[in-house]
C-alpha cells in the first residue's frame, strides 16, 4: 500500500497551485490571451515605457486614430506565431490609421537583447517597447501571453483579443 503524505499547509497549497498556473503558460497567469473579445471604452490606458533603443515612448501614441498594443515575451510559445502575423498586417492597419506598438514583457532574468532576438527568430525586425517592471502590463489590464488591445486615440480600451483572435480579427476590430 502506498505511503500517505502528511497534509499540506494551506499556505503551501496556495503557493503550490500558484506555482502550477505560472508553469502551464507565457508571461505569467494563463496559457492564452485574455477572454474578452470586445470593450466599451469605459477604460483607459495610459503609459509610458522605454523603447528597445531607450527613447521613452508613451501610449497612446500621439497622432494615431488607434494604437494596436501587441504584448509578447521571448519566451512566450503562442507569441511566435501571433506577434509574426499581426506584424505582417501593418499595412492594413496604417490604412485604417493604426499604429502597430509591440511590447517586449522582460523578466528580471531577461533582457532587452533577448526580446530583440526572439522577434528576429520569428522574423520579425521592428522597434518595441520594454515592459521591464509590468508598468504597461498592468496599466493595460494584461494577465497572460500574448495579448492585443485596440486603443482609440484618447486611450479608451475598444477591443480586446480573445486567446482565438488571429490577425485578420485585429484589422477587423479597427473603425473604418
Amino acid at each position: 500500500m502506498a505511503d500517505k503524505l502528511p497534509p499540506m499547509r494551506p499556505e503551501l497549497a496556495f503557493v503550490s497551485v500558484v506555482l502550477a498556473a505560472l508553469a502551464c503558460g507565457c508571461g505569467g497567469s494563463g496559457a492564452s490571451a485574455p477572454a474578452m473579445a470586445s470593450s466599451n471604452g469605459t477604460r483607459t490606458v495610459s503609459f509610458s515605457l522605454p523603447s528597445n533603443e531607450g527613447a521613452l515612448v508613451s501610449v497612446p501614441i500621439s497622432g494615431a486614430r488607434s494604437t494596436v498594443l501587441d504584448f509578447f515575451s521571448p519566451t512566450c510559445e503562442p507569441c511566435k506565431e501571433k506577434v509574426p502575423a499581426l506584424h505582417a498586417k501593418q499595412s492594413e492597419l496604417a490604412a485604417r490609421g493604426a499604429r502597430l506598438v509591440l511590447v517586449g514583457v522582460v523578466s528580471d532574468s531577461e533582457s532587452t537583447d533577448d526580446a530583440r532576438r526572439a522577434l528576429a527568430s520569428w522574423g520579425v525586425v521592428a522597434p518595441f517597447l520594454v515592459d521591464r517592471n509590468g508598468t504597461g502590463r498592468r496599466e493595460a489590464g494584461i494577465t497572460a501571453l500574448p495579448a492585443t488591445i485596440i486603443l482609440d486615440a484618447s486611450g479608451a480600451v475598444r477591443w480586446v483579443a480573445s486567446s482565438t483572435s488571429r490577425a485578420e480579427d485585429v484589422v477587423a476590430a479597427l473603425p473604418e
